[in-house]
């Protein structure tokens, strides 16, 4: 039976990765009481996109991670790429070709070589002799670590075995970048040198730019994604990019001290609303609010001897808008 060209007119311009109606849950032990960790969400994601799984621990990131990388199925609901259901083994076998993946701890063996570990990790898709040695060559020239190709992953630092793992996940040249807390354990410069090679790779391409799903519960690592979606106990709460989430909360973020009982009527008095975060009262003012109640408010502030920080809302101000929640509030998001 032939498909119709409305059928590969669909499939052409399908997304890469589709989502519909996805639910998870885990049973609960004496400890923990049952729960669902996804909880009917549905997503899209296209071709050549820079996503961020924006949330804090318990917001459902990892188990959609581990659907999405096929380490995990779903109780109800269906993924879909390029318009195919995975329903089928030759199906999955394809999209698993098409897939890299970077956990949270690295997918390496700590007493073999760099080279020993690429080679196995090429035999397990197919990849043998030279082509393999041509792969690990590419890999290991992309990401800088052609002269560690013969050290033990054991003896390198959290950012080299990081950038090791990444070249990992790149040998099959996947078109889909999936990557859990990838930057766990990094010192900031090394996080920062992760995330700028990461930007280099998915454009090295131009014709065919690499997709990206990448969780985080970090503000600057959402920032440098296309599209950021924020999870909350499993549910799609909002998207957009940085700038359009950020420009949803209001112009102007005001932070002081949540041990002022003054600061909060300052705050009451002129009517606008604070959320209290850890330490921190803050305000969110619209633009409606704009130029005089912030300056009059920044006035009594400073009047009343009260240490505060005037400043632009930022993806962690969108997240609390939206949700009430923090995102570095810590739930565990496995069973």
């Amino acid at each position: 039976m032939h498909s119709s060209p409305e059928q590969h007119e669909h499939t052409a311009h399908a997304p890469i990765l589709q989502v519909e109606n996805l639910v998870r849950s885990y049973k609960g032990t004496r400890r923990t009481p049952a729960r669902r960790a996804v909880d009917s969400l549905s997503l899209s994601i296209e071709e050549g996109e820079w996503v961020a799984l924006l949330g804090p621990n318990g917001s459902g990131k990892s188990t959609l991670v581990r659907i999405l990388a096929t380490l995990d199925k779903p109780e109800q609901g269906r993924v879909l790429t390029s318009g195919h259901d995975l329903a089928t083994k030759a199906q999955l076998a394809a999209y698993r070709r098409a897939l890299g993946v970077v956990f949270q701890h690295a997918g390496l063996d700590k007493l073999m070589t760099v080279r020993e570990n690429l080679a196995a990790q090429a035999a397990l898709h197919g990849i043998r002799g030279t082509d393999a040695a041509h792969a690990i060559d590419r890999v290991a020239a992309m990401l800088t670590i052609a002269d560690r190709l013969n050290d033990r992953v054991g003896t390198l630092s959290g950012g080299l075995a990081r950038r090791c793992d990444l070249a990992r996940a790149l040998l099959p040249q996947p078109r889909l970048l999936i990557l859990d807390e990838a930057t766990t354990g990094l010192d900031h410069d090394a996080r920062i040198a992760f995330l700028d090679q990461l930007a280099a790779l998915r454009t090295a391409d131009q014709s065919c730019p690499m997709t990206i799903i990448m969780t985080t519960h970090l503000m600057d690592e959402a920032e440098r994604a296309c599209r950021v979606l924020m999870l909350h106990e499993g549910h799609l709460v909002c998207e957009g990019s940085p700038q359009e989430l950020r420009e949803r909360v209001g112009a102007t973020s005001i932070r002081c001290p949540a041990s002022s009982t003054q600061a909060e009527t300052i705050f009451r008095e002129a009517g606008i609303p604070t959320t209290v975060r850890g330490r921190e009262r803050i305000a969110l003012a619209g633009p409606a609010d704009q130029p005089n109640t912030i300056a009059e408010l920044a006035s009594k502030l400073a009047l009343a001897g009260i240490a505060f920080q005037i400043a632009p809302p930022t993806l962690g101000d969108a997240y609390l808008e939206a949700t009430g929640a923090a995102l570095t509030q810590q739930n565990g998001d496995s069973p």
